[in-house]
């Protein structure tokens, strides 16, 4: 009888330590214990561990106090469209709650930051399993719980970055499940799906394509129509977007997708100004100057004048802008900028660190990427498209690792992928000695069985 229950007992414990939801429960209350200890005994008026994102709190606090969508520098008292609107609009919600309090809405952000990055292991379970198998799966998720960036930027940044990384993370879970269903409804979720995660960050769009064409693809391998169903999300993709397209068309005086900073961005990362990366100290938050030309040019204006000045100068300086270039694809998968002007990894001395890590955990996602085309082409194309695709618009603007941070979920599958194979490499080769021993006993054996037997046959015939 007690056999049986403490049976019961370990099958329902192993079950427990099985599921992605243990894993989603000790990354949250790990992101809030980090989150009370940066907190403790704080001075609020200078913060040791000041949060990063004034551009969204000033956003927000002007919803919560029925502006509307207004003001995201200091100074610049006007409608705008620099940031996208969903983050915005839920930190507003703690605004308003805290009574538009700027130190609780910071809590309040860096709260809810934490529930995306612990919410994000479940989907990371999802398509590990799905590609690579369950103890794959499950040991991603793990790994997303102590995750070093995965901890680290929910509570620096009030910015959209864990909760884009939770949506990216959906539709590659979503992406998979569709390719063998014929829902409308399933395919119409799909296209919203896309809407809302590109009103959080647009460049998460750049996979919407390929991801569209891979189920095409793999639809039409196996007879499964598609072409309605890929319409339809796209569809609903655009029919999500419509309304705050035509707000920005409105209310700054230009067709607008999401956000009117791409002139702006591009121009920060190519002009004289810049010595490696990016020239900061030209951001209208920073420079008067620049925040005076934005108010006079008006945010369209403004941001097609820095893409013309940015080609411009790339056209007249291709060596610099090459060496530029090169530049952010190495901080971007490195950390060789972002370690240094990081606000939390230079105060935690942990800058040198932050590059030897970083630059492990995206040689290890690659090798795993690698061996994954290698083993499973098709099904790991997604994930490794995701790699590839997303960073490009920030190696022609300027990197850093919280704008890599959407696609941190599938190099933390492909990492665990890496050191699956890497240590389950010496126990086959071990698996095939052993075989291969069996095989040359077995051999001999009838070798000598043979001989034996030729033995009592010339003894016969002599006989």
């Amino acid at each position: 009888m007690f056999g049986a229950r403490t049976v019961r007992i370990n099958c329902t414990l192993a079950s427990i330590l099985r599921s992605p939801a243990l894993a989603v429960v000790a990354a949250y209350l790990l992101r809030m214990l980090l989150f009370w200890l940066s907190h403790h005994n704080e001075d609020f008026a200078h913060p040791k561990y000041e949060t990063v994102g004034m551009e969204n709190g000033l956003v927000a606090l002007s919803l919560a106090t029925g502006k509307g969508f207004f003001g995201p520098y200091p100074g610049y008292e006007a409608i705008t469209a620099v940031i996208a609107p969903v983050y915005p609009f839920l930190s507003a919600i703690g605004y308003k709650i805290f009574h538009l309090d700027s130190f609780a809405g910071v809590i309040f952000c860096q709260t809810m930051n934490s529930a995306f990055s612990a919410a994000t292991c479940w989907p990371i379970h999802a398509v590990g399993k799905k590609v690579f198998g369950e103890k794959v799966g499950l040991a991603s998720a793990w790994l997303w719980v102590v995750l070093p960036y995965a901890v680290l930027y929910p509570l620096e940044w009030t910015w959209d970055q864990s909760l884009a990384a939770l949506m990216l993370a959906l539709i590659m879970w979503a992406t998979f499940g569709l390719r063998d269903s014929a829902s409308t409804l399933r395919w119409s979720a799909y296209g919203l799906l896309w809407g809302f995660t590109a009103l959080v960050n647009p460049t998460t769009c750049i996979l919407l394509p390929f991801l569209l064409g891979w189920l095409a693809f793999q639809r039409w391998r196996s007879g499964l129509p598609s072409a309605a169903l890929v319409m339809r999300t796209v569809f609903l993709f655009v029919l999500t977007l419509l309304p705050w397209t035509i707000r920005n068309y409105y209310a700054v005086n230009g067709f607008v997708f999401v956000k009117s900073n791409f002139g702006l961005e591009f121009w920060l990362g190519n002009n004289p100004a810049v010595k490696e990366v990016v020239s900061p100290d030209l951001h209208p938050i920073s420079s008067y100057m620049e925040r005076v030309q934005l108010i006079l040019s008006g945010e369209p204006n403004y941001n097609q004048l820095k893409q013309k000045q940015a080609i411009a100068f790339i056209r007249s300086q291709p060596r610099i802008f090459l060496k530029n270039l090169f530049d952010r694809v190495l901080d971007n998968w490195a950390a060789t900028y972002d370690s240094k002007v990081d606000p939390w990894i230079p105060l935690l001395h942990l800058s040198k660190v932050d590059v030897w890590f970083c630059s492990a955990f995206s040689v290890l996602s690659f090798a795993g990427l690698i061996l994954a085309l290698r083993a499973n082409f098709l099904d790991s194309l997604p994930l490794a498209m995701s790699l590839l695709l997303f960073p490009i618009p920030y190696y022609i603007t300027h990197t850093g690792l919280r704008y890599r941070h959407p696609i941190d979920p599938f190099m933390t599958i492909f990492t665990i992928y890496a050191l699956f194979r890497l240590f389950s490499a010496p126990q086959k080769r071990v698996a095939l000695d052993e075989s291969d021993g069996a095989t040359g006993t077995a051999v001999s054996l009838s070798m000598g069985a043979d001989g034996v037997t030729d033995r009592l046959a010339r003894s016969a015939l002599q006989r």
